[in-house]
């Protein structure tokens, strides 16, 4: 019996290790050593990953990681190397941006940010954050890396701006999530929404630390925000495993038209996913169901029938989109409830077998953003609500200060004892209908806390079927 506990403990001991050798990283920039914040989130300073730039301390300003910044007063390119990440596995970066006047010019600079030399983003920061310790100003690619460690690189574009950052972020995501991301490419976030919510949702209300920032029906007289009765929903069969408490607001009305996306005037390719579940359990003689249409393109294959307790996904990629795009919702004629949404979440696809014009080079502004595509708008404001401050969103580890030959190890006892004494686990604009849709993705993130204390507990439903459609644009 002693011997089974042994086993057991050494079982749970190498998964905890296995847990911290995922590669996962928090870089508060221009701090040394470490600390855990409130969420149990691990932030290391960057010495190690950088040898260029200037630390700063952000005069009062306690909050960290928003208290310390790296700014890059000379050099084209400056660039942090050797930061951990798991090989060909679906990863999100985010950097993000807390100017707060630190240099006492009241002038934002503009710069660009090149993920791995491959995936490049323009970052434009507005007047609007001048002073305000409470926003953030932040970029994000998913992306699969080639090597097992990545880089980020800082882009100057222009003479008289000096590029600097606040921190780095890193998660490595499911192999099932973000199915569609090609090998060579990366998702650049333009916008992430959870719509009928009040505050933002982050880690660790989401697991995978995704930033959904929230739109409601606040500005409009024809659209509902929805709250569901369902004691649970079930995101099982959702790929993109929006977190439960997204699908548990909605926003609803009639001809709801989603306009002003975060995308240039001359618009890249994209990938747009969009989330769906019933907030009300219908009656017999009630219908909910509805198209979905990017500009003329209709997203998924037929129409849309949310299911109550359940989330469904409907993805489109390859249509090239502006920011004079809209995401137009018709009800079908056997329809007697309005549309509804959930989440969103839009993204520029980059190609890095294209030239990106910048990471490891350097040279001048590329208007086009790099692969990215083109850069978005500079006004990035988000409307509304109070969102969660950048150091209390992540579920970071330490890098390779616990090694891989150690994990390794007890990978391969709590495989070698585990098959043996256990068994495996089955498993708008404010215009009749239209609400306006703001920035995400180069978003703007105020407050402290998330939305909801708890999370509804999951829990299955198997009479009821979930669509997860992707639809590619030729």
């Amino acid at each position: 019996m002693m011997a089974l506990f042994h086993l057991i403990t050494l079982f749970f001991l190498s998964a905890v290790v296995h847990t911290l050798a995922e590669n996962i990283i928090s870089i508060d920039c221009g701090t040394t050593g470490s600390y855990v914040d409130s969420n149990n989130v691990t932030w290391v300073g960057d010495k190690g990953f950088v040898t260029t730039g200037e630390p700063m301390k952000i005069p009062d300003m306690v909050t960290k990681p928003t208290n310390t910044l790296r700014y890059f007063p000379t050099g084209q390119t400056n660039c942090y190397t050797n930061i951990p990440v798991t090989k060909d596995q679906k990863t999100l970066v985010r950097t993000k941006f807390y100017y707060e006047n630190y240099d006492g010019k009241f002038a934002p600079p503009s710069f660009d940010v090149v993920y791995d030399g491959k995936h490049r983003d323009s970052v434009e920061i507005t007047e609007s954050l001048l002073n305000d310790g409470e926003t953030f100003y932040f970029s994000e690619v998913i992306f699969a890396p080639a090597n097992e460690t990545i880089s980020v690189c800082l882009l100057r574009t222009s003479p008289s701006d000096n590029p600097f950052i606040s921190s780095i972020e890193v998660y490595s995501l499911d192999a099932g999530m973000y199915a569609d991301l090609g090998p060579n490419e990366g998702f650049i976030l333009r916008e992430r929404y959870a719509y009928g919510a009040k505050e933002t949702i982050s880690y660790p209300l989401d697991p995978y630390g995704r930033i959904w920032l929230p739109l409601g029906a606040e500005t409009s007289l024809t659209l509902t925000d929805l709250s569901t009765s369902a004691p649970s929903i079930d995101i099982t069969g959702v790929s993109n495993k929006p977190p439960e408490i997204v699908m548990s607001k909605a926003l609803s009305g009639d001809g709801l038209i989603l306009s002003d996306l975060a995308l240039p005037l001359t618009g890249p390719p994209v990938y747009l996913a969009l989330y769906f579940s019933e907030p009300q359990s219908l009656s017999r003689t009630q219908r909910r169901s509805f198209n979905v249409f990017l500009d003329n393109t209709q997203v998924g294959s037929r129409p849309i029938v949310p299911v109550f307790g359940k989330a469904t996904q409907v993805v489109l990629r390859d249509v090239v989109a502006t920011s004079g795009s809209q995401i137009v919702f018709q009800s079908t004629s056997d329809s007697d409830l309005p549309p509804i949404i959930n989440g969103l979440e839009l993204y520029s696809i980059s190609d890095s077998n294209q030239d990106s014009g910048g990471g490891g080079g350097g040279g001048g502004k590329d208007d086009s953003g790099g692969s990215g595509g083109p850069k978005p708008r500079a006004n990035n404001a988000v409307e509304g609500g109070t969102k969660t401050n950048g150091g209390k969103k992540k579920k970071n580890k330490l890098p390779l200060i616990l090694g891989v030959t150690f994990a390794s190890t007890f990978a391969i006892l709590a495989s070698t004892f585990g098959a043996i004494f256990f068994k495996k686990r089955k498993n708008a604009k404010p215009q009749s209908n239209t609400i306006p849709t703001t920035s995400a993705g180069h978003g703007i993130g105020t407050g402290m806390s998330p939305l909801f204390g708890q999370q509804f507990a999951s829990d299955t439903n198997d009479s009821n079927v979930v669509q997860d459609e992707t639809h590619s644009h030729e």
